[in-house]
This record gives C-alpha cells, sequence and structure tokens, in this order.
C-alpha cells in the first residue's frame, strides 16, 4: 500500500510547495524532473531512509534531490491514514539546512 501525498495550502487555499516546483521547471528543468521522482518514490514505505530521505526532528523528515551541484530539499511530514504532506521547498546552498528555512516548515506543520 502507498502513501497518498498531498500539499500544504495557506489560509488562501495556495501552495507554496505546488508554486515553488512550477518555478523550478522553468528554472532548472533536470532537478525538477527528479523532484518529480522523488515525490513518487516517498509513496512507497521503502524509500522512507537515507540517501533519498532522512529524518530532520520529530514530526519533520526531508527528500533529498541533487542534480550536479544543485541541492533541493522538500520538508514534509507524515499523517494518519498513510498521508505525506509536503510543507516547504528550497534549494540548499550550504552544507547544513538553513534554520531559517526549517522555521518555515516548523510554521506550516503546526497550522
Amino acid at each position: 500500500m502507498e502513501f497518498e501525498i498531498d500539499f500544504y495550502k495557506n489560509s488562501s487555499g495556495e501552495s507554496p510547495v505546488e508554486k515553488a516546483l512550477d518555478q523550478l521547471k522553468v528554472a532548472n528543468i533536470i532537478l525538477w524532473r527528479k523532484a518529480l521522482k522523488g515525490i513518487e518514490k516517498i509513496k512507497r514505505r521503502e524509500y522512507h531512509k537515507e540517501p533519498l530521505s532522512k529524518y530532520l526532528e520529530p514530526g519533520l523528515w526531508e527528500l533529498r534531490v541533487k542534480s550536479g551541484t544543485d541541492i533541493l530539499r522538500i520538508v514534509y511530514t507524515f499523517q494518519k491514514g498513510r498521508i505525506i504532506i509536503l510543507l516547504h521547498l528550497f534549494v540548499k546552498k550550504k552544507q547544513k539546512t538553513p534554520a531559517d528555512e526549517l522555521n518555515i516548515a516548523r510554521k506550516r506543520l503546526s497550522k
């Protein structure tokens, strides 16, 4: 049985992750394709581990996608009923995940 993928939506009903994916498609189609493949893979439990997926902290995991020197992260959470909610997407510039990027995901998780 697979997990269902859903996108976080803000109070206006918009999905920042879907919007970021649309922008990524224009900016870097290779990274966009790899991101979509990664999203499809995390539907299956066997991919909920490194190197594709990594636990960050209680309630938060990250999907890890790389293409050349570009590193993309999609922070997500699990909900009851085998649902994965994609909370936040960003392109990493440094080795460590920036605290402000994690804070965005934390705020969306708490809503």
